[in-house]
């Protein structure tokens, strides 16, 4: 889907700071492969301190999407909606994390919906955000994407959760407007296949009730289970069929080939065992992916492709005039995809960069 007049007005994030993962194996937490094997270098994660307590995800969310509306410009009469979007536990069963965080931000008037598609919701939300924008739902002009999570606790073992991802603590936000940004949403694509849901399900049974209290989840062993009874090859065709659709039918929409990108912000995910890597499905050098902000971050749910393109603006990777593609998918299994193109470079980026 090609679109016209709809920008990127803003980020924000809430990112505690990396921690190496040298410290995590020396403490038994983890083994020497999340290094040597998957590549990783460090990992935000939050810690209770006496001074800050601890911070719940929908309170990391208000701080990310608080930052994201003052750099905006914004008046809060704007808004005409907030989307929530996490893969993990936000502080209280049956709870509206939306509601309180758009209260927090953007308003008490503002519509608040929780979304989910596990990790794509970080991309797959501005799909969403830009479509109800250009129906001209609602009398305003900007809607603010938030994700937030924090891996922790007796369900949620960050080492254990998937094999080859380090999952990260923070939160980000992102504001779409009609009334100009920093950036142009060129295009977005997003292809699915729900025959590859049941490699987030595996062979566990549905419950009445949450098993996350009484047992750790393991994503990698649904994985396996899926594996013991269906054709890899045949899911691995189908995984690399939906993966290249949605590359190219944005680029396509875009007018783009893989060339004419700046940058494109992958998955904060660990690297794949072999020597065929993301970027190279993508038809990039991996310089001109994220990686190095994903090695040193670990995967941040869904916030990867908000902070690694914050990251791109703060570190002065990025000009105006340069085209980036926002890259990821989640388990279901969808892929969505967007082309950005930046106008030119925020004020609230380029103060660090000149200090």
């Amino acid at each position: 889907m090609r679109w016209n007049e709809i920008y990127v007005a803003s980020l924000g994030s809430w990112l505690p700071e990396p921690v190496p993962v040298a410290e995590a194996v020396a403490a038994g937490e983890c083994g020497q492969e999340w290094i040597d094997d998957f590549g990783y270098e460090s990992v935000r994660i939050a810690r209770e301190s006496e001074a800050e307590g601890w911070t719940a995800p929908p309170d990391m969310a208000v701080a990310a999407g608080r930052t994201a509306h003052e750099r905006s410009g914004l008046h809060k009469s704007a808004y005409s909606l907030l989307l929530h979007g996490s893969t993990w536990f936000q502080g209280l069963d049956i709870w509206p994390a939306a509601s309180y965080i758009a209260r927090r931000t953007v308003g008490a008037s503002v519509p608040g919906l929780d979304v989910q598609q596990r990790c794509n919701i970080g991309i797959s939300g501005l799909d969403l955000a830009a479509a109800h924008l250009k129906a001209g739902y609602g009398s305003g002009s900007a809607v603010m994407l938030t994700t937030a999570d924090r891996f922790g606790g007796p369900g949620a073992n960050r080492w254990q959760l998937r094999h080859g991802n380090a999952y990260a603590d923070g939160a980000t936000a992102t504001v779409l407007s009609t009334e100009g940004g920093f950036a142009r949403l060129v295009a977005t694509a997003t292809v699915a296949d729900n025959s590859l849901e049941p490699m987030a399900r595996g062979d566990e049974e549905f419950g009445p009730v949450s098993r996350a209290a009484g047992r750790q989840i393991d994503l990698t062993a649904r994985g396996d289970a899926h594996k013991a009874v269906s054709d890899e090859t045949l899911t691995n065709i189908r995984f690399g069929k939906v993966m290249q659709e949605a590359k190219q039918s944005v680029l396509d929409d875009a007018g783009l080939d893989s060339d004419d990108l700046a940058y494109v912000i992958i998955p904060s995910t660990g690297r794949i065992q072999g020597p065929f890597q993301i970027h190279h499905l993508l038809g990039v050098d991996e310089s001109r992916t994220t990686w190095e902000f994903a090695r040193r971050s670990g995967h941040i749910g869904a916030g990867d492709w908000a902070a690694g393109l914050e990251d791109l603006l703060l570190t002065g990777a990025l000009a105006a005039g340069d085209h980036v593609l926002l890259y990821g998918g989640g388990a279901g299994y969808t892929v969505t995809t967007a082309v950005l193109e930046i106008l030119e470079i925020p004020a609230w980026a380029a103060e660090p960069a000149a200090a």
